[in-house]
């Protein structure tokens, strides 16, 4: 139910500590079973049921007992639940009838009367137990005032070293409300839960609480504080008929012991269902007979009950099984509290007695009581259960039944969307948010995952265009074609969504997800697409496989298991590459108007070349350098125009990434023929305001070649025509004399003409200006990225 609630994280690591409480429980049920037995059989007695010794009552003597009872346990559980639920109304009879004596003995038993002392009891001097009020004073006011405040001693059947205080004794008294759950962990087998459960959890719960009241107050105005102190079997003592207490305390403690045991099984088996660690469990999935009993559950439950049955002593277990039944109720707690607040339409429960704040304070309750019985086991059991979440979170598998994360999550995200106000957008927080257009990632590896480098925490959009006429086909190739891209995401370590539409072009599908792509605030800004060619493409998808392979094995193992399955799903998943020229579906006068289209709409443009062959690791290893090559959009222009301050921040955002900025320095280039320290001071003066570590390098013409006109950012009398062949010529020279040995090149890329039959000279001139080059970014800038204000 946790696991449906909370999803498969949650579940599983829970489901592991209520399996372990269960065990736990079983074997201080079982302990206590044996106490109880040894006590009226054992050489201790003398004042119980039996005067003589039948049993011995030494450790390992006891340690077999329980192992005897545990057997029969078992038998039952293997038998199946159905022979326990058919022995539970004689079982039941059998405590209420020892109730019912003890409720009638301290009404009809006269005191005041000595009660022995306990033989197991060496905190008092036996020779001069006669000086010591061990009495039942029978129904006394002054009794009651006597015990009505705590006054903690030591535990007499602890070698009376240990005080008891107020979080130990409720450590120990909570295990006998433990089996209010016994209804859920046998789920599977009632007719009806979703009544059953609820209904007889509550009714668990109101009669416990009565009964365990009117059995403090009884005791608390009949016995001697000495008495309770010092004889934990006075009920036995003062009851009218002995025989009842005993039979009832067996009945309770291996009634007890049977429904933990059969619920570790059922969780055991329902964690191996679920599949959650794997094909570890799957074993225990395993059942026989026409009732299905989980054979391996049962046999692993009960080797692990035997094995804590070794610690032998009750109070030592019994904090235990506490504090992982705190840690199961108020993870309970947690998925209600969790489940109301996600305020998912389809969360409808039958049973409305709770509200948030309910669940909030469970929640509370229990994780403060942890810490409360002790600090040292709490934080044990809580990164007991962090440890187990965190490998669930990264090698647990994909499940159908969703769970409440996604609904908080949907929750939180509309609520700050909603405040995410485009009005109050500024400067100073503006940030690259990416639509990069990806015709097939097997080509386009190197370029997604350098585009993940550029973001600088920005939305991220992998865009495809499915070209195809919309219809029942299409659809169906769509709804085929995103798990294999989110797959995709996944093994490529990308922070990025994925948005595939379908149109009768590249360019129509373009401009829909330009138009339509993001939600409020979080919308792309920049448009991103590699260069267009009609070379035959070549798959990098071993590249992502390669990358996935540096992982060392182990943190592979642990944390990134599934991501080979994942990863020929992709590969086999994703359409072939084209093998002819004819196949491009892409026209050149169309890319240029995509780009024309995202001028038009506002958004900045970048265009990426020679990614192809791009390796990072190795290219950060060989060509430490980023490069930038800012030039102005027209003569005459202020330099700091929105492309030339594009172009900085972009190379400035790419050197502030971890990986880059330990193997690169940044380097920006400017061509200048006078005015060399006019120049240098400009640039100076500007990086300084702009905060931008950089080493500014400027260029001479060589041979005294006059390059005016080539973009430099000085004052220039006048420039070739915008798009001629020699003013990007003249710069390409100069980015291939000195940017040979950058790992990528940053420039301006000009503005789209507005004349469609220079479209193609468009391309050719950005075909030259950036041939035999490093990896190029030329970007477009549409809106101010930068701010010295403060």
């Amino acid at each position: 139910m946790i696991s449906r609630a909370l999803g498969p994280e949650f579940g599983g690591s829970i489901g592991v500590i209520f399996f372990t409480a269960n065990v736990f429980a079983s074997a201080t049920y079982i302990i206590g079973f044996t106490e109880a037995l040894v006590n009226n059989f054992g050489d201790s007695t003398g004042t119980l049921i039996h005067h003589d010794s039948i049993i011995y009552g030494e450790r390992w003597w006891q340690f077999l007992y329980g192992s005897i009872v545990l057997l029969l346990c078992l038998l039952v559980c293997l038998i199946g639940a159905s022979l326990f639920a058919r022995t539970t109304f004689l079982i039941f009879v059998c405590v209420m009838v020892a109730l019912a004596s003890v409720y009638v003995s301290f009404g009809a038993k006269e005191g005041p009367f000595n009660v022995q002392l306990p033989a197991d009891n060496d905190c008092l001097n036996k020779s001069d137990s006669s000086t010591v009020n061990i009495t039942y004073t029978a129904w006394s006011f002054q009794t009651l005032q006597e015990n009505l405040w705590g006054h903690y001693t030591v535990d007499y059947t602890n070698n009376c070293n240990d005080k008891m205080s107020f979080a130990t004794v409720f450590a120990i008294l909570f295990n006998g409300c433990t089996g209010i759950t016994a209804g859920a962990n046998i789920s599977g087998d009632l007719k009806n839960p979703s009544v059953a459960i609820p209904t007889g959890t509550l009714l668990a719960c109101a009669i416990t609480f009565v009964i365990y009241v009117l059995l403090f107050s009884f005791a608390a105005s009949t016995c001697s504080r000495s008495l309770l102190v010092n004889n934990y079997n006075f009920l036995q003592l003062i009851n009218l008929r002995k025989e009842f207490i005993t039979i009832g305390v067996f009945a309770a403690t291996l009634s007890a012991a049977l429904s933990t045991l059969i619920g570790a099984s059922r969780i055991l088996q329902a964690l191996a269902k679920d599949r959650l660690f794997g094909g570890i469990l799957h074993i225990f999935t395993k059942t026989v007979g026409k009732n299905k009993e989980p054979l391996f559950s049962v046999l692993l439950s009960w080797l692990f009950v035997q094995c804590i049955l070794l610690i032998g002593s009750l109070n030592t277990i019994a904090p235990l099984v506490t504090m992982f039944f705190l840690l199961s109720y108020g993870v309970v707690n947690l998925a209600c509290f969790a489940l109301k607040l996600a305020s998912a339409p389809n969360f409808r429960p039958t049973f409305h007695m709770y509200s948030r704040t309910t669940a909030a304070v469970g929640t509370l309750g229990c994780v403060v009581l942890m810490f409360f019985i002790d600090p040292l086991y709490a934080a044990i059991a809580i990164s007991l259960m962090v440890v187990i979440f965190v490998y669930l979170l990264f090698r647990g598998p994909a499940t159908p039944w969703g769970d409440v994360s996604q609904g908080l999550i949907y929750y939180q995200v509309r609520k700050f969307l909603l405040r995410l106000d485009v009005r109050k957008d500024h400067v100073k927080f503006w940030r690259p948010q990416i639509l990069l257009l990806v015709a097939n990632p097997k080509s386009s590896y190197p370029l997604i995952d350098f585009t993940n480098d550029l973001k600088k925490g920005g939305l991220y959009i992998l865009g495809h265009v499915i070209v195809k006429p919309f219809d029942l086909e299409a659809t169906e190739m769509h709804h085929r074609q995103l798990p294999i891209w989110l797959n995709l995401v996944d093994v490529a370590k990308v922070k990025a969504f994925v948005e595939l539409t379908i149109a009768s072009t590249v360019r129509q599908g373009a401009q829909s997800l330009l138009t339509t792509t993001g939600l409020g605030g979080m919308k792309p800004n920049t448009l991103a697409m590699g260069f267009y060619c009609n070379t035959l493409p070549v798959s990098n998808l071993d590249r992502c496989y390669a990358s996935m392979m540096k992982t060392p094995k182990m943190w592979r193992y642990i944390f990134r298991t599934g991501d080979l399955e994942k990863f020929q799903l992709v590969s086999n998943g994703l359409p072939e590459l084209r093998n002819s020229a004819d196949s491009q579906p892409l026209r050149p006068e169309e890319y240029v108007h995509i780009i024309k289209d995202a001028m038009v709409m506002g958004k900045n443009v970048c265009i990426m070349r020679h990614f192809e062959n791009f390796d990072k690791a190795a290219s950060l290893q060989d060509h430490p350098y980023i490069d930038v090559w800012p030039i102005k959009s027209k003569p005459g222009d202020s330099v700091r125009d929105n492309t030339f301050m594009l172009v900085l921040q972009l190379a400035t955002i790419l050197h502030m990434v971890p990986e880059w900025k330990s193997h690169t320095k940044l380097r920006i280039f400017t061509i200048v023929e006078t005015n060399a320290d006019k120049e240098r001071k400009y640039f100076d003066d500007m990086l300084k305001e702009l905060r931008i570590q950089a080493n500014f390098e400027m260029v001479s013409p060589l041979g005294g070649d006059s390059l005016t006109g080539y973009g430099t950012v000085g004052s220039q009398p006048e420039s070739p025509p915008q798009g001629s062949l020699p003013f990007y010529i003249g710069i390409h020279d100069f980015m291939k004399q000195y940017s040979s040995n950058a790992s990528v090149i940053f420039t301006s890329l000009p503005p789209a003409p507005d004349d469609q039959s220079s479209y193609l000279d468009y391309l050719q001139c950005l075909d030259q200006f950036t041939a035999d080059l490093p990896p190029v970014v030329m970007a477009f800038g549409t809106m101010p990225v930068m701010t010295i204000s403060l």
